[in-house]
């Protein structure tokens, strides 16, 4: 039979299960499985088939944006992939540019060596960059660092840490923003929504989907937590933050999903970065994550003494005029980095 290109849908799930078993480290329950791939909201997945078996494919989030006074919708790509003995015969470049005949714009944040390559071929335009960031708080995982790069025993690096490091890093800056609070919540309220309901300044911004954040939070209710806060300025909300904790080999660790307010200084960044980090100290994580393509809260995550680790490229497909997208405000919450800490913690 010719190799056929058809959307997924749950007739094609066992084809994709013996596709992902043979391709990724992921668990391989029943339960994960119809958590992926047959109970998220808003995702698509494009399929190469051959007499049954899935030879290649791309999924992506299909997630809203408000660009500037408009709402677009927007796709982010993650698990492209080609069986290894096919790749080079140009199926993986197929399945993408099936992706790429959809309406709506493409975005597309790092990637491995070649999908870097590969993308700018097909015309794909560069849109930024999304600078990635760590903030050491007990230096257990810095000190395995230490051993791998110096040799050092793992008490000793800990000692250095403790000693010359961990004051530094855990000092906030102290911001008096006149009247305001900050509370946490027990869930992504409604109210959130209304920070995106008209223009958000000069970057495109996702629109968080409840119903999507809480399929997140289903698949490993016991395992990793969410943590959002609320801030406000004189009793009107001013943004909010979103966090992944979830526990690894060396504790804690942390993972700034969502840190957002429309048209934010600087300062106003800063002050969610601290007060967000505070609300992350009671579980005592080893290091917390971040990302940033906006410089404002970049500069907002230096000021906070988070540690510039690497520069991923955004690329974007787009048919239209090249600036329609305008900048787009990213952090660690696009295509698979949401599910990684999610699947990593379930496999360890």
């Amino acid at each position: 039979m010719p190799i056929e290109l058809v959307p997924f849908e749950p007739r094609y799930l066992k084809a994709v299960i013996r596709f992902s078993e043979n391709t990724w480290a992921r668990p391989q329950t029943e339960a994960f499985y119809r958590w992926r791939y047959l109970e998220c909201p808003s995702q698509i997945g494009l399929l190469a088939l051959e007499d049954g078996e899935c030879l290649a494919m791309v999924w992506a989030f299909v997630q809203s944006y408000q660009v500037g006074p408009r709402r677009l919708n927007g796709l982010e790509t993650f698990d492209w992939f080609c069986l290894p003995e096919l790749q080079g015969s140009g199926l993986g470049v197929r399945v993408m540019q099936a992706m790429m005949n959809r309406p709506e714009f493409i975005i597309a944040a790092g990637g491995t060596a070649d999908t870097l390559k590969l993308l700018p071929r097909l015309k794909w335009r560069p849109h930024g960059e999304l600078v990635k960031f760590t903030l050491p708080l007990e230096g257990a995982a810095l000190s395995m660092d230490f051993k791998r790069r110096f040799g050092l025993p793992t008490s000793v690096g800990k000692a250095i840490f403790n000693v010359s490091m961990k004051p530094w890093f855990h000092a906030r800056p102290k911001l008096a923003i006149e009247g305001s609070d900050v509370r946490v919540g027990s869930d992504v309220e409604p109210e959130i929504l209304q920070l995106y309901a008209s223009d958000t300044g000069d970057a495109s911004v996702r629109v968080p989907n409840p119903r999507f954040i809480s399929w997140l939070r289903s698949g490993f209710p016991n395992r990793i937590q969410f943590l959002p806060l609320y801030f406000r300025i004189r009793d009107a909300l001013r943004g909010w933050s979103l966090t992944c904790i979830y526990t690894t080999s060396v504790g804690w660790e942390a993972d700034i999903f969502e840190l957002f307010a429309p048209q934010a200084s600087e300062d106003v960044y800063t002050w969610m970065v601290a007060e967000t980090v505070s609300a992350i100290s009671a579980y005592r994580p080893d290091r917390v994550h971040a990302g940033a393509s906006v410089p404002s809260l970049q500069q907002a995550l230096h000021r906070n003494r988070f540690i510039r680790r690497r520069a991923v490229p955004i690329q974007a497909w787009w048919t239209g005029p090249t600036d329609l997208l305008r900048p787009i405000h990213l952090t660690n919450d696009t295509g698979d980095a949401l599910l990684l800490p999610v699947i990593d913690k379930a496999i360890s």
